[in-house]
């Protein structure tokens, strides 16, 4: 048997660990130490944001499953614990996404199905990370962040650098008739399942705003179809851990 927050499962994030300082997403996390970490590695929670970025603060997204994004100029000083096992992290209120170009912030978001985002500009030092779960997904949250950069930090969608992390897949999640009128040709039936391809929304969402189709790079993995490496809540109900997920500027 498992126990939850007991051992990590370090995935780095394609591409986005050489354009930015790191990308990571982390299954579990002690309190202490660990058993493994990033790159084989035993580290406790300080050390993994050393190991991301030395002297980052881990800044957290509420997370209320909409669509609201949050620019963050600079990390506090002195950070609240956000909910749960992990990083003491200063939690922004009401939002599911985050931006920032300060080199003192390490961003942070959590998930058990829903996509983590990851966004970088590696020429202009812009980062930013989303949470997006189906109803943030129908207010189109990836556009508004692709958006947001364009707005705040001058970044045109085709120098973005996305990456998608581990998340429930097509195989996997099923879903209601409503989801057709929503996600139109992502939504398929067979042999007796409706089924709703999420990652295929986020692609054509980042496709229409003008991010560049290779640019998007994707972990593959499902968190329902492997819950011995990702947490799934749709698998393991709602007790079952959350995926860490993690990016910063890369710097000294």
């Amino acid at each position: 048997m498992r126990r939850a927050g007991m051992r990590i499962e370090a995935a780095e994030v394609p591409r986005l660990v050489e354009t930015a300082g790191g990308a990571f997403c982390l299954r579990g996390w002690a309190s202490g130490r660990v058993i493994a970490g990033v790159s084989g590695r035993s580290l406790d929670g300080a050390a993994l944001l050393q190991a991301l970025r030395p002297s980052a603060r881990a800044v957290e997204a509420e997370q209320v499953h909409g669509a609201s994004l949050a620019v963050i100029a600079h990390p506090a000083t002195n950070c609240g614990g956000g909910a749960g096992p992990g990083p003491a992290a200063q939690m922004v209120p009401g939002c599911d996404a985050l931006l920032t170009h300060a080199s003192g912030a390490a961003l942070l978001v959590r998930t058990a199905d829903c996509l983590p985002i990851f966004f970088a500009d590696p020429r202009r030092g812009v980062v930013g990370l989303a949470h997006a779960g189906w109803r943030g997904l129908s207010s189109s949250l990836p556009a508004r962040v692709v958006a947001a950069f364009r707005h705040v930090y001058h970044v045109p969608a085709e120098s973005l650098h996305v990456a998608i992390g581990p998340a429930i897949r097509a195989c996997c999640y099923e879903v209601g008739p409503e989801f057709a009128g929503r996600f139109g040709p992502f939504v398929q039936e067979r042999g007796g399942r409706r089924t709703c391809d999420l990652v295929g929304v986020v692609r054509e969402q980042l496709r229409r705003c003008g991010v560049r189709s290779d640019r998007v790079a994707d972990t593959r993995a499902c968190t329902a179809c492997d819950t011995q490496r990702w947490f799934s809540l749709r698998r393991e109900g709602p007790s079952t851990g959350r995926l860490v997920s993690l990016i910063a500027l890369r710097g000294p």
